[in-house]
This record gives C-alpha cells, structure tokens and sequence, in this order.
C-alpha cells in the first residue's frame, strides 16, 4: 500500500484535489470538526483543482484548500512537507493578506469573517509536546484574556504524531494516519474504523493513478529543489537564478500563447528558444 513519499496525501497537489473534490465535503467537514471543535453544519468548498488547467510553475499558497463553514467561517488548510524556517513570518503575511481581501468596498468591519488556519506540518517547529497546537492572542500579563477573537492558527506536527500515537482511536488521530500514511498498519487500522478514511483511500487510489497528477507532481517537485537549492547557493546566486527563471517563464508563456493560435511547434521552438521536448510538455499540459 505504502508508495513513494511524493504520492502521499500529504503531498499538497494530491491532499487539494482528494479532498476538494466533489462529493468530499463530509470528509472535510469531520477533519475539521475535530481539530477546530466546532460542528460543521453547513461547508462550501473552493471549486476542485483542474489538474490540466494548471501551469506547471504554480506551487505553495495556491494549492491552499479554503472552506467556508457556517457561512460565517473562512477555513485555511495548508500542507507543507519542507521547513523552510519561515513558518511563523509566512503565516501572519498570509493572514494579513486573507484578511484584507475578504472585505469588500463599501462593507464594515463586522462583515470580516472568522479566521482559522490549519497547518499540517511534515516536521516540528514547536518545542511544545502536544502535536496539535491551537493558538489565540492573548494578554501578556492576564494569559486567558483574550485579545483579539476572530484569528487562530493550529499547527499540527506529523513527527510528533507519528511518535506518539501507535493506534488511531479518534476520528481525527485516523485521519492524520490517513494524511501521513508513512504506517501501513496505522492506516489500515484508520480504514477499518472510519468508513469516510476507507472513501478517502479509494479516491486516493484513484487519484494517485492518474497520469496528469503524476506528472504534476514531478514539475512541482523539481521546481521546489530548484528554488531551495538557489537559495542554499546564496542571494546573489539566487538572484541569478530567478532571472533565469523569470526569463524561461516568458519564455513558456509566449509558447502557450502561440499554441492556442495553433502555430506549428517547429516554429514556436524557433522563436522561443524552447527544445522540442519542452514544448510537447507544455503541449500536455494544455491539453
């Protein structure tokens, strides 16, 4: 059952479209149930990633799941498998920005709506036992004065689930077994307990056996290690090689503009500098 680490649900293409997916709202709705503590009695979700609509340079935020619950909750759900040692900065900016464009011209502050932010981590960035951490602003002095409702962040650390917990016996212990699936026996005890995680597994199957996903992943993996290792190289280095990239992206868009006017690939690869292989790719993905 167990594949290769980069199929895994807690892969951020695969985690999105599994349970974005029409049909899967109740799935989401009980993992949000259980880690929020709130009963989900109405969910909207963001409309289910079309994988072959997708450029092969998007990645991070934009595969963020986002949710309405209870018309009145905004739900942020983000994987990520690699520490980039930006974690906290990264989640306030991204709060900020959430915030600032979920009021519309003309409306008061009253319509902004809860804000929660769930982070499923794939390593540890808290030196605290628990695996999941929910966190509120509060006084300094007075610690359960609350100052500032309408914000949470909850952060769960896979590591620490993965130590500590050797048997899923709640729903949301079965489903972060689901997530990590880095133990066969964890994730089977978690499908023969929760009938939605054994729904989850054969849309899993389903989905990891596409050719367009597979696919996706590998461009997106290798688009990662190109910009982390830009950045271990140096800010000059790294400078070069977003010029490098910014340049090739161009490069890439003029391709697709050019193909949807049906022009000849000997042609596109002339004038874009582009190999040949690059543009039966860029061909796949447009298809």
């Amino acid at each position: 059952m167990i594949i290769q680490q980069n199929l895994k649900p807690k892969n951020d293409v695969i985690f999105k479209n599994l349970f974005s997916k029409n049909g899967n709202e109740e799935m989401l709705a009980e993992i949000i149930e259980k880690v929020i503590k709130i009963k989900v009695e109405e969910i909207e979700v963001e409309k289910e990633v079309e994988l072959s609509k997708m450029h092969i340079n998007e990645k991070y935020g934009k595969l963020d799941l986002k949710v309405i619950v209870n018309k009145n909750i905004m739900i942020i759900i983000e994987m990520q498998r690699t520490d980039n040692c930006n974690m906290s900065k990264r989640a306030l900016f991204y709060a900020g920005k959430i915030l600032a464009s979920s009021l519309k011209a003309k409306e008061t502050y009253d319509n902004i709506k809860d804000i929660y932010f769930i982070s499923i981590l794939n390593y540890n960035i808290l030196e605290t036992e628990e695996y999941s951490t929910d966190t509120v602003i509060v006084d300094s002095k007075y610690r359960k004065y609350i100052i500032i409702e309408g914000i949470k962040f909850y952060f769960i650390e896979l590591p620490k689930f993965r130590e500590q917990v050797k048997e899923p016996k709640t729903k949301l212990e079965q489903w972060l077994a689901f997530i990590d699936y880095e133990s066969e026996e964890m994730v089977n005890m978690a499908i023969a307990r929760n009938k939605l995680v054994e729904k989850a597994q054969k849309d899993y199957e389903y989905l990891t056996g596409d050719a367009a996903t597979r696919r996706l992943e590998e461009l997106r993996e290798k688009a990662i290690y190109d910009e982390y290792f830009a950045y271990e190289r140096g800010e000059e280095k790294g400078e070069a090689r977003g010029k490098i990239i910014g340049e090739k992206q161009g490069k890439i868009k003029t391709a697709i503009e050019m193909m949807k006017d049906d022009v000849k690939l000997e042609i596109i690869e002339k004038y874009t500098g582009l190999t040949k292989k690059e543009l039966e790719e860029l061909l796949l993905e447009k298809v």
